[in-house]
């Protein structure tokens, strides 16, 4: 039997789940093929559940400060049974909550895993579905280390965590991108001695050096333990312990830790889509598309992690109205590079727009304004005055074209900046506004003075 569809979508995380939705209701009969839980990664074992562990590690940390604002609490105590179960209950709330608004619009939902078996129809279990056109939305899978492969035991990827049920004492942390960054945060709130292991020289390698230096300096202060160029060379597992051998800046180091967390990225989830009988060209794995999101084959477009634009949620989510606009309409419209990179760690880190290293790259003259939080009352308030904000503007026009910002509430404040890059604001327009006080948000007034 087989079946037939104006669209296919193929993968229901947020970029998925969004253009099935957005094409449905401009009058498209759609179909969504998921191979395991709707939601995908973000959803299951990404941004939701690690957010919910962020957010109760944050108010364990605040419990140690209470005392600060005149409040006494016994008996502080952490249950990571009771956040698994909370973990669990949401997840399964959130899932559900998909599946209904899919099924109310009309949509077709398809579980198992997808093959293309030729440029107009795919196979899922057993089962031929045809469509007009098809969009690949994947998402991506855990890196797998060249020495450390994953045992489920002393050696884990992310996607585990969330099924510790006992929090070890020690921890390696092999990565110290923004994932693994916010794992030691977690880790280090309830009082686990955490160790990050960077292979490159800086922590979060995707911002400014003064950016991560900041960040370093602040995970180092909270008790976390930062070695940047620094590989793992060998390991041995003993019965309830890793003992790893690491080589630090040309400094060879044994050290052993109840557990392991591979954190080095992510790559594209592909390799099973049989993409050669559809003719869609692949680039290590990256599925190839145009300015419109088109692959080689024009009927058949992609986003999200299998295509090589930053792997956000939100990016997808802006990468599938990019995609439902052009497979309808035929006025085309291209990718916002607008997109704000963000990291929940303690103290957070976001950026948007263009970064010093870009600017330099593309010989761009550019000046910077930093505001340091130190002289924040709103910051002291809060109980961390750690950190800055920094605004790139471009030299001859004055105008803002990016921003970072490492401190209290930056992945909320990094919006601030969003809106002026995209308003082509300078500073002095923002110096004209008035901001509330006492707020985080006045410092912008304040460095634009």
């Amino acid at each position: 039997m087989s079946y037939e569809y104006d669209v296919v979508v193929i993968g229901s995380g947020p970029g998925g789940k969004r253009v099935a939705l957005k094409l449905a209701n401009m009058g498209q009969n759609v179909a969504l093929v998921e191979k395991s839980q709707i939601g995908g990664t973000c959803l299951n074992e990404g941004c939701i559940p690690a957010k919910l562990y962020l957010e109760s590690s944050s108010c364990l940390s605040k419990l140690k400060h209470l005392k600060d604002f005149g409040l006494h609490v016994e008996n502080q105590t952490f249950d990571l049974k009771e956040l698994k179960a909370k973990k669990s209950e949401l997840l399964e709330m959130l899932r559900e909550s998909s599946q209904k608004t899919i099924q109310k619009n009309g949509i077709d939902l398809i579980l198992g895993e997808a093959s293309f078996l030729s440029e107009n129809s795919i196979k899922v279990q057993d089962k031929e579905y045809f469509a007009k056109k098809f969009i690949i939305a994947t998402g991506s899978i855990h890196r797998p280390h060249p020495i450390l492969a994953l045992d489920h035991e002393l050696i884990i990827s992310s996607r585990e965590v969330f099924e510790l049920e006992k929090i070890p004492n020690s921890v390696l942390i092999v990565g110290g991108g923004a994932i693994g960054c916010e794992f030691a945060t977690f880790f280090n709130a309830l009082g686990v001695d955490v160790h990050i292991a960077e292979f490159t020289s800086q922590i979060i390698p995707a911002e400014d050096s003064d950016v991560a230096k900041t960040l370093e300096r602040e995970l180092k202060k909270r008790g976390i333990k930062v070695s940047t160029d620094a590989n793992v060379v060998s390991f041995n597992k003993q019965d309830s312990s890793i003992e790893i051998n690491l080589k630090i800046k040309q400094r060879e180091v044994k050290e052993k830790y109840d557990l392991v967390i591979v954190s080095i990225g992510r790559i594209p989830n592909t390799s099973n889509l049989n993409l050669e009988s559809a003719n869609v060209e692949l680039d290590r794995g990256f599925i190839e598309v145009n300015s419109f999101l088109q692959t080689s084959n024009p009927n058949i477009y992609a986003l999200g992690d299998v295509i090589k634009t930053p792997a956000l949620a939100h990016s997808a989510y802006n990468e599938a109205s990019v995609v439902a606009h052009n497979l309808i309409c035929k006025d085309q419209i291209k990718l916002s590079t607008l997109i704000p990179y963000v990291t929940f760690t303690s103290p957070q880190v976001a950026s948007v727009g263009k970064n010093e290293k870009t600017l330099k790259e593309e010989k761009i003259d550019y000046k910077v304004i930093k505001h340091f939080y130190k002289s924040s009352s709103k910051a002291k308030i809060k109980g961390d005055d750690s950190g800055f904000i920094k605004l790139l503007c471009e030299s001859s026009s004055n105008a803002i074209v990016g921003g970072s910002i490492v401190g209290v509430d930056a992945t909320e404040n990094i919006h601030q900046i969003l809106l002026s890059i995209y308003s082509k604001m300078n500073p002095s327009e923002i110096s004209k506004m008035v901001f509330a006080h006492p707020t985080i948000s006045e410092s912008f007034w304040e460095m634009c003075e």
